[in-house]
């Protein structure tokens, strides 16, 4: 962990420190001098975005070290906490994307940027695929529209939307437990799951979670970037006018 100085709290090593400090000074010059509706939704968003990261590397690396100790063979309560961190990992991971998402859509709503509606509608369906449907038209978030594109295209998100959608809303995810008769058993994975009607079966061991991580962190990297890119580039050519 390190500390970081804006949010004030101790947020993990693969925190985009550098871009989130671009990303709110950017935006603190265009939204400080009024504070109105959109510096509202933006202060609560860009709160929440370390708090979600780190709350999701908080439940990943509890769910790691409960496997690392304690293996496949644990009691039902154990298999309760070890669930609950896998949901607290894939819930925070999602949220902590759609707070930067939410976050930028705030910033574009202000009057010296692109003015767009922000109403509750938008606010309610905030998300990679619409923040990117608004922001197309406009040159100054290619950045932004580049980063969300690569987000909703991968299989990282749809695996981090899933099982995140899955486990909310319908189903813990179903792990799979075999036995044998006579020898020893098949070497057990930290991932091991069944499909449902809405996840596919997946195996994987603990490298798999951390790199979900990683790939966490570096899209939240660039989406901040073109957050502050926004933020500056669009500034100045209000202040310069038509």
């Amino acid at each position: 962990m390190k500390f970081n100085d804006i949010m004030k709290i101790n947020l993990p090593d693969d925190f985009p420190d550098e871009q989130f400090a671009y990303f709110m000074e950017s935006t603190r010059s265009v939204l400080l001098p009024n504070k109105n509706d959109s510096w509202k939704e933006f202060a609560g968003a860009s709160n929440l975005i370390g708090w979600r990261f780190r709350s999701c590397y908080e439940d990943m690396t509890s769910y790691i070290d409960s496997w690392v100790v304690h293996g496949a063979n644990i009691s039902f309560e154990k298999i309760y906490m070890r669930e609950r961190f896998l949901f607290g990992m894939f819930s925070s991971g999602v949220s902590c994307v759609e707070s930067a998402c939410y976050a930028v859509y705030a910033l574009s709503s202000h009057h010296s940027i692109y003015n767009l509606p922000f109403g509750d509608n938008e606010q309610r369906k905030c998300n990679p695929r619409s923040l990117r449907m608004v922001l197309e038209p406009f040159n100054t978030a290619k950045t932004v529209v580049s980063e969300l594109n690569s987000i909703i295209q991968s299989h990282e998100w749809k695996f981090w939307v899933d099982l995140r959608n899955r486990m909310t809303h319908r189903s813990n995810i179903p792990r799979i437990v075999r036995g044998t008769g006579g020898g020893p058993p098949p070497t057990a994975k930290a991932l091991q799951f069944a499909a449902t009607s809405s996840t596919p079966a997946f195996e994987a061991d603990e490298d798999h979670l951390v790199n979900l991580f990683k790939w966490l962190a570096q899209s939240l990297s660039n989406l901040l970037a073109g957050g502050g890119d926004i933020a500056s580039n669009s500034y100045k050519a209000y202040l310069l006018g038509p």
